[in-house]
């Protein structure tokens, strides 16, 4: 097999996501040679739907699914499970390109688990170390929303003010207030007005289709044009097969294939950064193995692809006499209710959940069964139960911060492949009864909030498949290659940098240590931005590191 090679780069990025995209721009605008490989393309190829009568289909059966295993397209992986519905994007900007932008960030407490319960561990950074790095993210996307939140740590502001509620807001704001629980302005990566070159948000509600405007901070569009005038290069439709390392342990680069003509390239690089999501990260640590690292590359540990994390799911909808046209607006969240989001073990669980008041789609999609199977009768009967129901529903979604478990995992199936023949990644996932707790005490509470509004119909989602298992719409990839002080219990140290492998950094989703209960793209872009800037700052070290049972390649 005939193998071509580039000549050697400072830094190598696996991944063009929210974590490859701020590794490469932050070391890129620093002056280093950087290539990104990327084994999907530019959304922009994909051809955004807005404009089409079938919008709706392509986002929800179409090329434009959120799943890859609905999608099915080559540069997509299949993912072996029947415990969830893996949500990915394997393009450019990752899942960043379809995602809903909600850009909450995590609390103080979700840093000292350990501390607090002990069913999870400490991270090795607190909210306070990961503070100023929130900052620059949320300047580097560009943000929306409303400062003053008295239920966390005083910020600064946002890039543009908060997206307008509509008439959604004051009506759930009503029966919040009768409840008297605490809620405020979603954090959102949406600007409402021009920002930084980019359109305000005009409110079409198709963002998991990709927005075609660059309202929402697709990181195609927020970071990558920046990085690739600081002299970074892209390489798109190049999917990695392996990353190759020497006798000493230290990666030398990675081999990957065109997925345009299938020929096989190597790039050697002084640093690796794999930045491949939960999922995508893993799975090619395991195909990394060799007679150094038989288990997989960076795994002495045991822990690559275990503690994975996804969140308790459930979707609650209810439908009120109010106008509420809850199908206009971003589809993410107009308010976040963080009344239970702390632990408060005379509830019978701990760990928090909070409560997301999102938007449904548009009406194919609500005629269709909405969110919680809520389907329109056909024919008699269809016109008056669609204007009764149409632009008069509320949708909660209760999001419970689920407990790392090493038997929630990642691994390579034997049996399916992707479009190259190179082994699936396998899942297997499971919610542990404390968790099940969380989303049922979520559940109520969105019942509640329905009795409050006088709902004359709703419905619960509560993601169960038909063999009666929890299976959840996987959106978040959380954990599977844990960050710590210890290299017995950690995969990468506080600075993602592989304890086994002392010149390659993990920088997605993998190395989070909890999952709390708010999305976690906020908080990617936070560590990595901490850890391309130490990698930045200390490169010069990087590059001749050698393995070492110590927290990084500088000081603590």
């Amino acid at each position: 097999m005939t193998v071509k090679r580039y000549d050697p780069v400072d830094v190598l990025v696996i991944g063009s996501g929210m974590g490859g995209a701020a590794a490469t721009k932050i070391l890129a605008e620093a002056g280093l040679r950087v290539v990104c490989l990327e084994q999907g393309r530019w959304s922009q190829e994909y051809g955004h739907p807005h404009n089409s009568p079938d919008w709706e289909w392509q986002r929800t059966h179409g090329r434009w699914h959120t799943a890859p295993n609905v999608r099915r397209l080559p540069e997509d992986y299949p993912v072996d499970t029947r415990d969830e519905e893996p949500l990915m994007w394997n393009g450019v900007g990752g899942s960043t390109t379809h995602y809903t932008a909600t850009w909450p960030r995590y609390r103080p407490s979700d840093f000292v688990k350990g501390r607090e319960h002990g069913f999870s561990p400490d991270w090795p950074l607190t909210y306070e170390d990961l503070e100023p790095y929130y900052e620059i993210n949320d300047r580097d996307v560009g943000t929306s929303g409303y400062a003053g939140d008295p239920g966390r740590p005083p910020r600064k502001g946002f890039s543009t003010p908060p997206l307008s509620p509509n008439p959604y807001g004051k009506v759930v704001a009503k029966g919040l207030d009768k409840l008297g629980w605490h809620w405020w302005m979603m954090d959102m990566a949406v600007i409402s007005q021009d920002h930084d070159g980019r359109k305000a948000c005009n409110y079409c509600g198709n963002c998991q289709s990709g927005c075609n405007r660059g309202s929402l901070a697709d990181v195609s569009v927020t970071h990558w044009p920046k990085a690739i005038r600081a002299g970074a290069e892209l390489r798109t439709n190049a999917r990695v097969e392996k990353i190759e390392t020497d006798a000493s342990g230290r990666a030398t680069g990675a081999v990957y294939i065109d997925m345009r003509t299938g020929a096989r390239y190597f790039q050697a690089a002084d640093v690796v950064i794999v930045a491949a999501n939960g999922i995508g990260t893993p799975r090619l640590l395991f195909l990394s193995e060799n007679a150094q690292f038989p288990d997989g590359l960076a795994n002495q540990s045991g822990l690559v692809g275990k503690n994975l994390m996804h969140h308790g799911l459930a979707l609650v909808e209810m439908w009120v006499e109010s106008i509420t046209n809850t199908y206009q607006n971003v589809v993410s969240a107009a308010y976040i209710i963080e009344e239970f989001s702390e632990t408060d073990v005379a509830r019978g669980f701990i760990n928090g959940v909070t409560l997301h008041v999102v938007r449904m789609n548009g009406a194919g999609y609500q005629a269709a069964g909405s969110h919680t199977g809520n389907v329109a009768p056909w024919g008699v009967g269809h016109h008056a139960w669609f204007k009764r129901h149409f632009a008069h529903g509320v949708c909660i979604l209760v999001v419970g911060e689920d407990l790392p478990l090493e038997e929630n995992r990642v691994t390579l199936s034997d049996t399916l492949k992707d479009s190259s023949g190179l082994p699936a990644p396998k899942v297997e996932y499971r919610l542990h009864p404390n968790d099940r707790k969380i989303v049922d005490f979520g559940i109520d509470r969105a019942l509640d909030l329905s009795k409050s509004l006088g709902a004359f119909e709703t419905k619960v989602n509560r993601f169960v498949n038909p063999e009666g298992k929890y299976a959840p719409g996987a959106w978040h990839l959380l954990g599977t290659c844990r960050m710590g002080d210890d290299p017995q219990t950690s995969v990468v140290n506080r600075w993602q940098q592989a304890w086994d492998v002392p010149n390659l950094y993990i920088m997605d989703g993998s190395p989070m240590v909890t999952s709390a209960a708010v999305n976690p793209t906020s908080t990617i872009g936070a560590i990595t931005v901490r850890a391309a800037s130490y990698l930045r700052d200390h490169f010069a070290q990087a590059r001749t590191a050698k393995r070492t049972t110590k927290s990084g390649v500088g000081n603590r």
